[in-house]
């Protein structure tokens, strides 16, 4: 004879689980918060700005308007422009390649392999002249 499995519906038991847990990791969250809080730092001096640093996450944009500024054109509006048509075309790639089932694995597909590899680097090559890159000039934009 076949034992019978027991199934519980997701909703609403899991998603009441779920809720409970989301619940008391936010109120242990909050309570670390409210005893601990963090620290604000010293006051900004307004007119006194001498170099800008972005946030680890925006440096390679940061490189890019660096590097764009330095070496190819003071027209910032392209600079601005290109980082949004290359996000809009990541957010697109998955659409414009549709690419075979058999040709899942990424040695198979070389060629998208190597540009994603390569975009890589030069997110990481940016973020290197975003961190080594004299950036006292760009602070006299923010005066």
């Amino acid at each position: 004879m076949k034992k019978q499995e027991l199934r519980i519906p997701f909703f609403p038991y899991q998603v009441v689980r779920e809720l409970g847990v989301a619940s008391f990791v936010l109120g242990v969250l909050l309570l670390l918060a409210a005893y601990f809080p963090a620290p604000l730092g010293e006051e900004a001096k307004v007119g006194e700005i001498t170099a800008i640093e972005p946030q680890w996450y925006l440096s390679p944009l940061f490189g890019f308007l660096a590097f764009w500024d330095s070496n190819i054109s003071p027209n910032q509006s392209m600079a601005v422009a290109l980082p949004v048509v290359i996000l809009l075309v990541i957010l697109l790639l998955p659409f414009i390649d549709r690419g075979e089932e058999e040709a899942e694995h990424p040695l198979k597909r070389r060629a998208w392999s190597i540009a994603g590899i390569a975009f890589v680097l030069l997110l990481l090559y940016l973020a290197y002249y975003a961190y080594t890159a004299d950036i006292t000039s760009y602070a006299e934009l923010l005066t």
